[in-house]
């Protein structure tokens, strides 16, 4: 199972890198058309990865969930509310604001679950549609494959490191959270702003970064994929509740890094 998953979820990545690549930073990409299950406008780049993300589960897949940013929550085959052991969580484009304004950071992220609760994902993987690729399964540890490389690379946290020099930080429009967060980016020496939070959870499961803190809060759907990455590389997820239920309204604070790390920013935020 897993690794069938998984290389659907990295020809998805493919056609979807393909497709999103032709449209990128032009007007059509950002063009409006309709409001996601998420509450933010559908952009006609979310819906070109997302129709790709349907129809490939679909050609793979009987009975099944699928949980998107964009179309909600969609039950296929005899799949229903009441019984369904196959769900894939979905945010066909991560930092969609990037894509539409020629930024390229922007990622899909795909997981597969055995229920529709976070910790029973089993299957996790991130593309930065213009680089990398990273994905983990449960207990197997997690990789990350280099733009136009072959080969998988096993990664794993640096478990020393107590305080987050190259912190990845995401903020409420117009600064809204600075108070809350200053006294982290005191102890940090450099900060990154990346846009996606799939893709700075992987950079702090790779190494680039050290910690990465989100306390908008920001939908638990954006980080399906990448808290399982992040935890089969040594590192800590944390978030407002242990094992939530995926959907596409829930939030939750997010804190990543090493466990030194993460109880580091904890006592000094106070949560």
């Amino acid at each position: 199972m897993y690794e069938n998953t998984l290389n659907l979820f990295k020809n998805i990545g493919t056609k979807i890198s393909e497709s999103a690549g032709k449209i990128y930073g032009t007007d059509e990409a950002g063009e409006i058309i309709g409001n996601g299950a998420g509450g933010d406008r559908t952009k006609k780049i979310d819906k070109v990865a997302e129709d790709i993300v349907i129809s490939e589960i679909s050609k793979n897949f009987d009975d099944f969930c699928i949980i998107s940013e964009e179309a909600g929550i969609k039950f296929f085959g005899k799949a229903s509310d009441n019984d369904c052991a196959q769900f894939f969580f979905v945010d066909p484009i991560d930092g969609s604001n990037n894509a539409t304004r020629g930024i390229p950071l922007f990622a899909t992220s795909l997981a597969f679950s055995t229920s529709q609760y976070i910790n029973d994902t089993k299957v996790g993987y991130v593309r930065n549609i213009f680089g990398e690729e990273y994905y983990a399964g449960k207990g197997k540890g997690a990789y990350r494959i280099n733009n136009g490389n072959k080969h998988q690379k096993k990664i794993l946290m640096n478990s020393d490191t107590n305080v987050p020099e190259f912190l990845g930080v995401e903020f409420a429009p117009y600064g809204k959270n600075l108070d809350k967060i200053s006294k982290i980016m005191q102890i940090a020496k450099h900060y990154r702003t990346v846009g996606s939070i799939a893709l700075g959870l992987c950079y702090v499961a790779g190494g680039a970064l050290d910690a990465y803190i989100d306390l908008r809060p920001p939908r638990i759907l954006d980080l399906t994929a990448a808290k399982l990455i992040i935890e089969e590389a040594g590192g800590i997820c944390f978030s407002d509740g242990k094992n939530l239920k995926v959907d596409t309204k829930t939030k939750a604070n997010l804190i990543a890094g090493n466990k030194n790390v993460v109880e580091k920013v904890r006592s000094l935020l106070k949560i």
